[in-house]
């Protein structure tokens, strides 16, 4: 008897433990729908985030087990913010643990991104003129050890920029740029990998910048 006591103690001690920790973690999300898709173990900052794009499951790191990603950040967002990428590296039991966070995949956030623009924080006005009166980003997707980035390029091209991942450094290393004129159907190589390379941490935006101070 009193061991059947005991054993009911236990098991509502752990079960008390048990929500307690989920009441730690934010799950909060924009869409219900991604309420059922997160993997126990996903957790952002608690505070006013929340998490507002679920990608397709894919092995990003190469191991043969797909991982969790998706993108998350605050829910009301202001000039200056960040949105945020999350990889969830899934384990050979089926667990997940967190992978790599990256705050540079997204341009940063700004109500408007044309000129005519001005931020109501002024400090704010010398990273608004760095998008040259446009919003950057088109696509991001990932397949098996694979990053890629669309973003606008030119006039009437887009720039296809890829990262594959290497395990002996344990992240995604630069591998190419397509520049596609898509006026006239062209794809051709473009090299950008002092700009964007060695690894995917070196991504940014801001490569034309990067060419006038060259």
């Amino acid at each position: 008897m009193k061991k059947s006591i005991l054993l009911g103690l236990i098991i509502i001690a752990r079960g008390a433990v048990s929500v307690a920790q989920h009441t730690d973690c934010n799950r909060a999300v924009w869409f219900n729908r991604f309420t059922n898709l997160l993997p126990k173990e996903v957790c952002i900052p608690k505070g006013n985030y929340h998490i507002t794009q679920v990608y397709e499951r894919a092995d990003i790191n190469g191991d043969g087990l797909e991982d969790f990603i998706f993108d998350w950040n605050k829910k009301t967002l202001q000039d200056g913010d960040t949105l945020y990428v999350t990889i969830y590296a899934q384990n050979q039991d089926s667990t997940f643990s967190h992978f790599r966070t990256f705050n540079n995949l997204y341009p940063i956030y700004f109500e408007k991104y044309d000129s005519e623009y001005t931020p109501p924080d002024k400090k704010l006005s010398p990273l608004h003129k760095k998008y040259n009166g446009e919003y950057p980003f088109l696509e991001l997707t990932f397949e098996k050890g694979i990053m890629q980035i669309i973003r606008i390029g030119q006039v009437k091209e887009d720039l296809i920029i890829t990262y594959r991942y290497d395990k002996n450094i344990k992240n995604w290393r630069y591998e190419k740029t397509i520049r596609y004129d898509y006026a006239l159907n062209i794809k051709e190589p473009y090299d950008l990998s002092k700009k964007l390379g060695p690894t995917i941490d070196n991504f940014t935006y801001f490569i034309d910048e990067e060419e006038e101070e060259e």
